[in-house]
């Protein structure tokens, strides 16, 4: 481990994050290391840029080891949960609400009704698997579902549920290849990748593939 990340996992770290977080304060573009999460609860590993937008945090439901870039945008107002060791490329999108259907079903007394009132209007909670990657410019629509160990390719657009170990592109996004097959080649003979990697079922259905060829 670097100097560097001894200093900021000791408990000097609380004072790199206070730093930071005066800087992003003052309207500087900067990744924020460590987060308090909805359950008051200090993630120190991850690292939300100061740029990104996140709309009522309390709704967010995150863990550790976290990335966010920058220009990335969270609307939590449906529910968000991001799972340990997500990262969300940069300037890329999660929803969790839409208001396409009402705003023709209720035309002119759009405002005049309160939100949980409107007809069609669509609140639906998205889902990030752990160790996911959400390529930049990428949209995750409201309601969907990406499984963990996951790849969305740069600038898709997903509207349905993705299941664990895919790789997925395009508008709609489809599912291309998996991640199992990815790694396997990094894992192949390697005992120390496999000491430190993310899912142990996962490295199980590697083996046993590998064994299987």
């Amino acid at each position: 481990m670097s100097l560097r990340n001894r200093i900021y996992f000791s408990p000097f770290g609380y004072l790199i994050h206070v730093a930071l977080v005066i800087l992003a304060a003052l309207g500087k573009r900067c990744m924020v290391y460590g987060y308090w999460n909805s359950e008051g609860r200090y993630l120190p590993k991850c690292r939300i840029s100061s740029k990104a937008l996140i709309l009522d945090k309390k709704q967010l439901k995150i863990e550790d080891n976290v990335w966010i870039n920058h220009y990335a945008r969270i609307d939590t107002t449906g529910g968000v949960e991001i799972g340990e060791g997500c990262q969300v490329g940069y300037g890329a999108c999660i929803l969790s609400h839409s208001s396409h259907i009402a705003i023709r079903l209720l035309g002119t007394h759009y405002m005049e009704i309160p939100i949980k009132d409107r007809s069609g209007y669509i609140f639906k909670p998205v889902k990030i698997g752990k160790y996911t990657f959400v390529g930049g410019g990428s949209y995750i629509m409201p309601g969907v579902t990406v499984g963990k160990g996951c790849v969305i390719g740069v600038n898709s657009v997903v509207t349905h549920d993705i299941p664990d170990y895919s790789i997925a592109m395009g508008n709609p996004a489809r599912v291309t290849g998996s991640t199992l097959d990815t790694d396997r080649e990094f894992l192949a003979g390697n005992s120390r990748l496999k000491k430190m990697y993310y899912d142990a079922d996962a490295l199980k259905r590697i083996s046993d593939q590998s064994h299987n060829e």
